[in-house]
């Protein structure tokens, strides 16, 4: 058993040693991280809190996930920020993605900006150098943008300086007077647009006419999808049975620390894959890269089984399970997991998020000291009769 533990240990330490020398990253994990004016960022950096709040320089590439983020510094890689509310009025030599209810853009962006989100907006301030594409239910530009234009929401009002090409695709378009576009405005709406005189615009107006396809509700073959969720459940509770520490590690990391699981999700399913792709040229790691490709494999189809059970035993309220009791809570998750995916619409962000989720847990089980949650049934018993 020793000698078992000491090559795990071995495999370990060396797929860490592998990626760090790939990847110089910092994980960071708290409820407030502020890098005030005149820090200085050296490392790619992984940050998941209450509020993030940077106002010094980024050298590398950044991801943030919070509730509240703010990004009023310089930026040197890429910028990537998720939560419910994101402001930015910095410097950005390269792409921003935003994903949040509100994200209100300024300061000036050298890359492309995508930013997604409830209410989307580009101030007055901003400048940006590329091109933009803007996803939500209410999009307001007001900036100056040197690049083209693509908006895809609910209601959208256009103003500002716009030197490339605008695509609209919205219910309700406004152009604001004042507006100035120097390419092509293309749109796509149940009403005609009429722009004022007030508008500049320098070249076409076209309006298309998108083709609705006949709506595909459910996946083509549901019976042969909810039999895959049966093959999940028999895997489901092997796996809890043979290696039941192992699961209750992951269990664990999701109840109490799912922002961490988002960001190691996101690492792994990056750094797993290029370094074992990075080792297919190295005839002494060649067989290593093989092993690892097949974790990795292993580790995302897991990763619905560990999600699974940790929603299943949340909505039954059960905080410990045993090796009699692990079936319904993971009968009752991967229902509402295969039910969710057998809609077409949502199928796909669903298995992202069930895979960054449940990857991130399974590789934070790996390096954490095991958690007994799933016992024994005996040892319950036993407890119980001492109580």
């Amino acid at each position: 058993m020793s000698k078992i533990k000491s090559l795990k240990s071995k495999v370990l330490i060396s797929l860490l040693l592998i990626a760090q020398a790939s990847f110089a990253v910092d994980f960071v994990q708290t409820e407030v991280f502020v890098s005030s004016e005149g820090e200085s960022l050296r490392e790619e950096m992984w940050v998941s809190a209450q509020t993030v709040t940077i106002g010094g320089d980024a050298s590398n590439d950044l991801f943030a996930v919070a509730s509240t983020i703010e990004l009023n510094g310089t930026f040197y890689g890429d910028t990537w920020g998720c939560g419910d509310s994101i402001s930015t009025d910095g410097i950005f030599f390269n792409d921003l993605r935003l994903m949040s209810r509100t994200a209100h853009v300024s300061g000036i962006l050298h890359g492309s900006l995508i930013a997604a989100g409830t209410t989307v907006k580009i101030e007055r301030t901003a400048n940006l150098y590329g091109d933009a594409l803007c996803l939500g239910e209410n999009v307001i530009v007001e900036g100056t943008i040197a690049g083209d234009v693509r908006i895809m929401a609910q209601r959208v009002t256009l103003g500002g300086q716009i030197s490339g090409d605008v695509s609209i695709t919205a219910q309700d378009i406004v152009v604001l007077p004042g507006t100035v576009v120097n390419g092509n405005l293309t749109y796509t709406a149940p009403n005609e647009l009429v722009l004022s005189q007030a508008v500049t615009l320098n070249g076409d107006l076209k309006r298309t006419f998108a083709a609705v396809p006949p709506r595909q509700i459910f996946k083509p073959n549901l019976l042969g999808h909810f039999l895959f969720g049966i093959a999940a459940l028999v895997t489901g509770l092997v796996f809890t049975s043979l290696f039941p520490r192992y699961a209750g590690g992951t269990f664990n990391a999701l109840r109490t620390s799912r922002g961490f699981c988002l960001l190691a999700g996101f690492a792994g399913l990056v750094m797993l894959p290029m370094t074992s792709f990075l080792l297919l040229f190295t005839v002494i790691g060649l067989p290593l890269s093989i092993l690892l490709l097949l974790f990795y494999l292993i580790l995302l189809y897991l990763s619905k089984i560990v999600v699974a059970l940790w929603i299943g035993a949340a909505l039954l309220r059960r905080k410990e399970l045993t090796k009699r009791t692990v079936a319904a809570p993971l009968m009752l998750g991967l229902l509402i997991i295969y039910a969710l995916t057998g809609f077409v619409a949502i199928s796909l962000i669903v298995n992202i998020l069930i895979v960054i989720f449940g990857l991130g847990a399974l590789l934070l089980a790996l390096f954490k000291k095991p958690v007994l949650i799933i016992r024994p049934s005996d040892a319950v018993n036993t407890i119980n009769k001492e109580g």
